[in-house]
């Protein structure tokens, strides 16, 4: 538990320093970044993949297989760095290969535990009521503290929130220093709790496979509220997210045009300035203020 714990730290930051790695252009900087990932990458192979007690989950989730395709992506970055030749599509493939062994990781994790978890119960089936009341007590606790350390939202295989503060904050240093453009878009479901329901909730999934999949490899997609996505969007200036939004919006119609269910957005945006007196997420959700709903869904 301990070294899982520690091998989603190191993914977290790997997945944080990648974009920072291919775009920055100080060779001082690019060499330490290199240190430190390779560091955490070699504390994750000898922690988690060839750790003894994870052989049997390595196997069987082929994680191994997973985490040398992204070593192999990795080199090829490297590589790419030194001929400054196809950075660009280097640092795509390696940002999808690592969002690829982060999810197996986190699915091994979790399988472990619940392994860990029937083994526990089997060996006091015969115990105490108190007893059984206490390891509940302890499997809550355990797994509280297991999604503490997750980048995923569980129910919408999207980073989370505190994923996306970090890479927020990453961002938007790196395009002031660059002088690059950084937007921010925000979905906010207005009847969220409508949708929440049993009955309904394959159409909340629907809409987030949607807005996940909208989106380019480089931008990072998140769940930060329960009724809210967000997507971080590098090299992408105002002009180009109003045209994204527009794009959004007819997608979200065209695949809901037949749907039953009406479903109510508002969507904001903002881009990233030097001398912005606001957070680029306030920003956004001001500007969604004086943006009106936009209604899909609910055919006749």
């Amino acid at each position: 538990m301990q070294n899982d714990a520690a091998t989603l730290n190191n993914l977290v930051f790997i997945s944080g320093a990648l974009p920072t790695l291919s775009n920055t252009e100080d060779l001082n900087e690019r060499n330490t970044l290199i240190s430190k990932i390779d560091s955490s990458l070699e504390t994750v192979e000898q922690k988690f993949i060839n750790f003894p007690p994870n052989k049997e989950y390595v196997n069987l989730f082929l994680a191994d297989d997973v985490f040398n395709l992204f070593k192999q992506s990795y080199a090829e970055l490297k590589e790419s760095l030194k001929n400054a030749k196809e950075i660009k599509i280097s640092a795509d493939k390696t940002s999808i290969e690592i969002n690829a062994f982060s999810k197996t990781a986190q699915e091994m994790m979790s399988y472990k535990i619940e392994v860990a978890l029937d083994n526990l119960y089997i060996s006091i089936a015969f115990t105490m009521l108190l007893i059984i009341v206490l390891i509940f007590v302890v499997r809550t606790y355990i797994r509280l503290q297991f999604f503490k350390h997750t980048i995923y939202d569980h129910e919408t295989g999207l980073y989370n929130k505190k994923y996306f503060d970090s890479v927020l904050k990453k961002s938007q240093l790196l395009a002031v220093r660059e002088d690059k453009p950084l937007s921010l878009l925000i979905l906010f479901i207005a009847n969220y709790n409508e949708l929440s329901e049993s009955s309904n909730k394959k159409e909340l999934e629907k809409l987030a496979t949607i807005f996940g999949h909208f989106f380019r490899h480089s931008d990072t997609v998140c769940r930060i509220e329960k009724d809210c996505f967000a997507s971080i969007t590098p090299d992408a200036s105002l002009a180009n997210i109003e045209k994204l939004l527009d794009k959004l919006q007819q997608e979200f119609k065209s695949k809901f045009s037949s749907d039953t269910i009406k479903i109510n957005l508002c969507i904001g945006v903002a881009t990233c300035t030097e001398n912005s007196s606001i957070s680029l997420l306030e920003e956004a959700k001001k500007n969604m203020q004086n943006c009106s709903v936009i209604k899909i869904g609910g055919a006749s």
